[in-house]
């Protein structure tokens, strides 16, 4: 076997293959971060017949005295079960990166450490993979510990996934998910929620949506939010998706309209029965009710029309389509309607994408890892179980320091905010 820099379409052809490769690990990510000015390597290892075996995207960050951080975002991709592959990578990879000027080195690789069930529960099916860490420590390689919470300088290291591999359609896919999520997705369906996809240059709908979303949950958000999304459309293309949930007014109003008339007009027919038993008499009552309910949704409606005009923003999302899974990796809603819900729609018809396309993945991304109800994102855990999704739990964070001298200095700087 071989340690290399690979090429383009080496790294690609890999990719493509089908491996465990998050979507940071996509060759369009090179594009993606070279239009942020980065500097990107391919790292990867050819076996004796020149196959590549593994490979990883590798984006550099200038320190002090010439030296870069070398990063790993979801790497290297290689499989992890093979522990001699493992072993020659990072071997293979320390001794690169000493002779091409690499301070320090991080990797966060997309590989599962454990699995649990969609109430926390592990699977004992699944053994902890402990032998992985334990042999990359034994190379030098620090793992930074079993983190729960979100931090602004690592990926999330847990992750709500939904198996798709059962659902043959809309309706047993709908059947697996809780009550709530059944009710929330009645009650789109009924108000005529729809959904299309966003191009680049319609980017400023989800932006919109996303500032209002960030500034109700206060999560971090980057500082040129429009131009961060816009980067990664024109770098996947279409393997990035911006689904958009959105009511057209006039059509809702058109249906309440008619709805209302045909109610009213049994309703009038039940009340001009002469005699009028028991049973009558509640249907009566209840379509009275929903008579009354019906006028104050027009009116309602009415009112939102004439403020927002025909099209109605509910929410859009950011989606990753990888040879491997759909990533639900950033989302963005309404908070001035959430009566329409409308990112239940939104993930129903990506889940339906996900089985038109044979997509096997429906990876909500992350979760913070602390599943009590005092969690920070509680809400957010609950709301991803509600359609059935489980835990997955990856390994974490390794660090690898690869010239001593330099990156003290570095980290002597950074104490005394020099870097910058």
């Amino acid at each position: 076997m071989k340690f290399l820099e690979l090429t383009d379409e080496e790294y690609a052809s890999f990719i493509e293959e089908g491996h465990e490769a998050a979507f940071f690990q996509m060759i369009e990510n090179k594009t993606n971060r070279e239009l942020n000015g980065e500097t990107v390597k391919l790292l990867g290892v050819k076996d004796d017949a020149g196959t590549v075996v593994a490979a990883s995207l590798f984006t550099l960050q200038p320190t002090v005295m010439g030296k870069y951080f070398y990063y790993s975002n979801r790497g290297p991709v290689l499989d992890y079960h093979n522990l001699e592959l493992v072993r020659f990578y990072f071997e293979g990879l320390t001794e690169y990166l000493k002779r091409h000027n690499c301070s320090y080195v991080k990797v966060d690789p997309n590989w599962i450490y454990k699995k649990y069930d969609k109430d926390v529960v592990e699977k004992e099916e699944y053994p902890a993979q402990d032998a992985l860490i334990e042999l990359l420590e034994s190379l030098g390689y620090g793992h930074e510990g079993f983190t729960r919470g979100y931090s602004k300088t690592s990926q999330a290291r847990w992750m709500s996934v939904l198996d798709m591999t059962p659902f043959e359609g809309e309706k047993d896919l709908v059947k697996s998910f809780d009550s709530q999520r059944k009710r929330n997705i009645k009650k789109a369906q009924k108000y005529g929620v729809e959904l299309r996809f966003l191009e680049v240059d319609e980017i400023d709908k989800f932006v919109k949506l996303y500032a209002d979303t960030s500034e109700r949950q206060g999560f971090f958000t980057h500082p040129d939010p429009k131009g961060y999304f816009s980067n990664f459309k024109k770098a996947y293309g279409d393997k990035v998706l911006i689904p958009y949930a959105y009511i057209e007014l006039d059509k809702y109003v058109a249906n309440l309209t008619k709805e209302l008339q045909d109610v009213t007009k049994r309703l009038e027919t039940m009340q001009a029965k002469e005699n009028k038993n028991d049973k009558t008499l509640n249907k009566i009552k209840e379509m009275e009710k929903q008579v009354s309910n019906l006028t104050g949704d027009l009116e309602e409606a009415r009112i939102i029309h004439e403020k927002e005009g025909n099209v109605l923003d509910l929410a859009a999302g950011i989606y990753f389509e990888t040879p491997y899974e759909l990533v639900y990796n950033s989302g963005a809603s309404t908070s001035e309607y959430p009566q329409f819900v409308g990112p239940y729609m939104m993930h129903l018809e990506m889940m339906k994408y996900c089985i038109e396309n044979n997509i096997s993945r429906y990876n909500f991304y992350g979760v913070s890892g602390d599943f009590s109800e005092d969690g920070e994102d509680y809400g957010v855990y609950r709301f991803k179980r509600g359609f059935n999704a489980e835990i997955e739990e990856l390994v974490g964070d390794f660090v690898k320091v690869i010239a001593p001298l330099q990156h003290n200095v570095y980290k002597v700087k950074a104490k005394l905010g020099l870097n910058k």
